[in-house]
């Protein structure tokens, strides 16, 4: 178990796959970077010393905990993502903030509604705004137009990019609430719960209502083997976190 105060999961995104003419070309065909870096997403020499550590020594079962992004991430550990090996060594998790604001918040009051790559961000559909940064880091750059342009999140999964983030399994850069932790000898178990934007207090004595309950699930593998994530929803609706 690797208790860690940052986060340790990749967040990059596809600008290579932009549309002509939406912006100023991407200079390259590779990836970006997601937020500046600042945590372990971008330690990549160091973060790939611990987990070919864990590799070479046959460890199974490794699990890392951490928070400070405030939002929910579940995943799994890996030292490169495509086009390099993708060989995840453990899985992970990252708990949302029970009342910090994050960057959707940012972006929802910040962000210029004119702005041409506004849609990557914040999707403005229905008359609510979205978080369409998770679509963003999770699938890809034309999933987000997309669900602009038609409000239809099934439509705009389906044209996800299954090599911008195959370390992910859940992603949801708005959720407030907590994460809890089961632990045992065979699995691991880890429950998300998030809670309606946290803007006036509560006088609740179960703490008010939900948005959802996901829970996702690692049985220990062998030696050698690779690491697996089972998501089960168990209340309320994610939304675009899936």
């Amino acid at each position: 178990m690797w208790g860690n105060s940052l986060g340790t999961l990749d967040s990059r995104v596809d600008p290579q796959n932009l549309p002509t003419g939406l912006s100023a070309a991407w200079p390259g065909q590779g990836y970006a970077c997601f937020g500046g870096g600042g945590d372990y997403a971008t330690a990549y020499a160091e973060r790939g010393e611990i987990y070919d550590v864990v590799r070479a020594e046959g460890i199974t079962g490794f699990v890392t905990v951490s928070g400070d992004r405030h939002a929910f991430w579940a995943g799994l550990s890996a030292k490169s993502l495509p086009p390099l090996p993708f060989d995840p060594v453990g899985v992970a998790f990252i708990t949302g903030s029970v009342s910090a604001p994050g960057i959707v918040e940012a972006y929802e009051h910040r962000f210029p509604k004119d702005h041409p790559l506004r849609a990557l961000y914040v999707a403005d559909v229905a008359g609510q705004q979205k978080a369409a940064v998770n679509l963003l880091l999770h699938h890809r750059v034309r999933t987000c137009l997309e669900y602009q342009r038609t409000g239809d999140a099934a439509a705009a999964r389906r044209l996800s990019n299954p090599d911008l983030a195959p370390h992910l399994a859940f992603l949801d850069m708005g959720g407030h609430g907590y994460a809890v932790l089961r632990l045992s000898a065979d699995r691991v178990e880890c429950e998300f719960v998030c809670i309606p934007r946290p803007s006036e207090p509560t006088s609740e004595r179960d703490g008010g209502p939900i948005r959802y309950r996901v829970v996702h699930r690692a049985a220990r593998w062998p030696s050698g083997g690779r690491p697996r994530l089972e998501q089960l929803v168990v209340e309320g609706d994610p939304d675009l976190a899936l």
